[in-house]
């Protein structure tokens, strides 16, 4: 009974850090590149381009 559990337990566990690893983590990284370039061209429009001032 104990091994049906443990194996069960180890299945579940490899299956949520392949959705971590190939899913979550990629949109997460691309949202984070995404607002971060957003938040650069918001700040441009607002500053101006860069160059001598």
């Amino acid at each position: 009974m104990q091994t049906a559990v443990a194996q069960s337990s180890k299945a579940r566990e490899a299956m949520s850090f392949l959705i971590l690893s190939v899913f979550i983590w990629p949109v997460i990284a691309v949202g984070f590149v995404a607002v971060y370039g957003f938040a650069f061209w918001i700040f441009f429009i607002l500053s101006g381009p860069p160059g001598p001032a």
